[in-house]
């Protein structure tokens, strides 16, 4: 949606340095590639023309050198944590881990306060998570964006910050286990032999016991690694745990865990929509999920913001006005068509029951 302060320029025409306006969808899609007031650097210039398709961008016209300097700090606090975690994690090429170490565990807590830090201080920052997404998804990269979504299910939960601290060391380590799964099993393209899913399936007594070894985190944290496959109804795995017999944390851990890896790359599958990946989330709700949880979750990441223009499935165009507990049917202003400018409740008016958001609406004009 362009305003004064925005412009909408070529890909060819970028440069380093430039921040966007506005978030980028991938063309045909509804997958945000790169979040509004994302500094572009080279790399995510050539992904957008050459593997993405994009033609043009929202480019912020205005903005002072002191927010640019706050930004690529955040950029860098982002990275240097995942420079990190891949030096704790390791490739999934190398050999598996067989020891967790004490110098690991200070450079886990090292990153837990690095993320508490920044997003507490700005929101917009855990929404960078989506530039950590790549066909070479490493296990890294996917802990540290689910320690980024725990964290903020946790915001939204009004976690005490030191359940917070807990909570994001757990997100952070709970995949670790895989690093103990042999590499060919791990980085397998297609799809595992039922043997190996029940080696797969094991990742999380690994975890647990390789981090209790190390003797370093509480059982609290042990637990949020050890149960982050369980579900609510006790269909789950390793110990098949249902509702509160599942630590809260590992129930906050299972939503951001679920989420990423709906709307992540696969070599297998393309990545779910925001809108898609949420629906399922919400029809999981006291089977899969905790209830609570999921409100908590779809609050803190409704996937039309209020402002945001939309797509309708009856062809006509709106803006979100406000968001509803059902966060896939917010209320809308309708701008097009024979009842532009008329205020609807998606999920509360039963007239309109079968009308329904289709995407964003990715260049924002009205076709007036």
């Amino acid at each position: 949606m362009a305003n004064a302060s925005s412009m909408k320029i070529r890909v060819e025409e970028l440069e380093s340095g430039m921040i966007t306006a506005e978030n980028v969808i991938e063309p045909g899609t509804e997958r945000i590639l790169l979040l509004r007031d994302t500094i572009l650097d080279s790399v995510m210039i050539f992904n957008l023309k050459e593997r993405y398709n994009v033609d043009e961008v929202y480019i912020r016209k205005n903005f002072s050198a002191a927010t640019v300097a706050d930004e690529m700090r955040a950029e860098i606090d982002i990275h240097q944590s995942l420079s990190t975690l891949k030096e704790v994690f390791g490739s999934d090429e190398d050999k598996p881990l067989t020891e967790f170490s004490k110098e690991a565990t200070k450079q886990i807590s090292n990153v837990t306060n690095e993320l508490i830090t920044s997003l507490y201080a700005d929101d917009n920052i855990l929404l960078k998570m989506h530039q950590l997404q790549s066909y070479d998804d490493y296990t890294y990269k996917h802990c540290l964006r689910v320690a980024m979504m725990s964290v903020t299910i946790g915001k939204s939960l009004d976690l005490p910050r030191n359940k917070m601290r807990d909570l994001c060391e757990a997100a952070l380590l709970h995949d670790i286990g895989k690093r103990t799964i042999d590499v060919d099993i791990i980085r397998k393209p297609g799809r595992l032999t039922d043997e190996e899913f029940e080696a797969i399936k094991k990742h999380p007594q690994n975890g647990y016991l390789l981090l209790r070894k190390n003797g370093s985190y509480s059982e609290e944290i042990l637990n949020g690694v050890l149960m982050h496959h369980e579900k609510y109804d006790g269909t789950g795995y390793p110990l098949k745990l249902r509702g509160e017999q599942i630590t809260y944390l590992a129930r906050i851990i299972t939503v951001a865990d679920v989420y990423d890896a709906l709307t992540s790359n696969r070599p297998y599958r393309q990545p779910w929509s925001v809108a898609e990946a949420e629906e399922f989330m919400m029809g999981g709700a006291n089977t899969h999920f905790d209830y609570d949880i999921i409100m908590a979750f779809l609050a803190a990441f409704a996937p039309y913001p209020v402002g945001d223009r939309v797509l309708l499935s009856d062809g006509n165009k709106a803006e979100v006005i406000s968001n509803n507990t059902n966060v896939l049917r917010p209320v809308i202003k309708i701008l097009t068509g024979e009842n532009a400018d008329e205020v609807i409740d998606l999920y509360n008016d039963f007239k309109y029951l079968t009308l329904s958001i289709k995407c964003l609406d990715k260049d924002g004009s009205t076709g007036e």
